[in-house]
């Protein structure tokens, strides 16, 4: 199952860059758009939004959380 993420704090492409790097070093193959800031991760993945978030923290401030 693909889980999908939204994502608050990205509002441009170096944004969008940076949270695509972080990203992909916690599961290759992760998709990040901006219209919509959504992280989509790879079938097979298994992370949740505290990894995710714990991942990105550092960059700025990125978080995700569950799309519903």
């Amino acid at each position: 199952m693909t889980q999908v993420f939204e994502v608050s704090g990205m509002h441009c492409g170096g944004c969008l860059s940076r949270v695509q790097v972080a990203a992909e070093k916690l599961a290759p193959g992760t998709t990040v758009t901006l219209e919509p800031p959504r992280l989509t991760l790879p079938q097979g993945s298994a992370l949740d939004a505290a990894a995710i978030n714990a991942a990105l923290a550092p960059l700025g401030d990125y978080r995700v959380k569950p799309a519903g």
